[in-house]
């Protein structure tokens, strides 16, 4: 009995919410992330013109904001396909390894989460500032799938993020409403993580369909 509820205290986390994915779903993940981000910003680089921290002005009065837009594709991806991915895998399997003990792995987790967050906002700032500033007339914020999509898909981490925050940091619910909850914690968390790949992916091709419609 007393050995049983020592190992319930030790293993809560892999009874909540299961084992770890297997070693080669791992570095295949990492990977992946990283691929996608090392693409997506030789193609902002590439053929995109760059990234900006403002407008460049016109001597008829307008301006170019699409160098600072360009911040958005980056910092989304990083956050959503590097940041948040990490995030997700480095409480059952951190980078340093399985002996990472658990308070280290709860930091590492939050804190990938808090970096995404981070991202996020600046990817989330960079579009609504390009809007915004344009001239000769500001362009519209939210007009497209991609748009409400992302909404949906910060809406959701959001929610995510809070009730971690309420249950897992402060005020901390018991242990076995913890354990109770994490089956649905992993399940939400998966679900912001689609959803904002999905808005990633939808941005890219819209973009892409941009530009293809200003050559056409």
């Amino acid at each position: 009995m007393g050995g049983g509820e020592e190992t319930f205290s030790v293993q809560p986390a892999r009874w909540a919410i299961g084992p770890p994915p297997p070693r080669i779903t791992q570095h295949l993940a990492r990977i992946c992330s990283l691929v996608i981000l090392i693409l997506v910003g030789h193609w902002v680089h590439a053929y995109l013109g760059g990234v900006a921290f403002g407008p460049e002005g016109h001597a008829d009065g307008s301006n170019d904001t699409s160098k600072l837009f360009n911040w958005h594709p980056v910092l989304m991806t990083l956050g959503f396909a590097v940041l948040m991915s990490e995030a997700l895998l480095s409480y059952q399997a951190p980078l340093p390894g399985a002996a990472l003990p658990r308070p280290s792995r709860k930091l590492l987790h939050v804190s990938c989460h808090a970096a995404a967050l981070l991202c996020l906002a600046g990817g989330l700032a960079a579009v609504l500032r390009s809007h915004r500033a344009a001239l000769p007339a500001p362009l519209p914020d939210w007009y497209s799938p991609h748009s409400y999509l992302g909404i949906a898909a910060l809406g959701l981490l959001g929610g995510q993020v809070l009730l971690g925050a309420y249950a897992y940091l402060w005020p901390r619910l018991p242990l076995p409403q913890r354990l109770a909850l994490g089956p649905l914690h992993r399940a939400a968390g998966m679900a912001a993580w689609l959803a904002g790949l999905a808005a990633v992916g939808a941005g890219l091709q819209e973009k892409v369909a941009f530009l293809q419609m200003k050559k056409g």
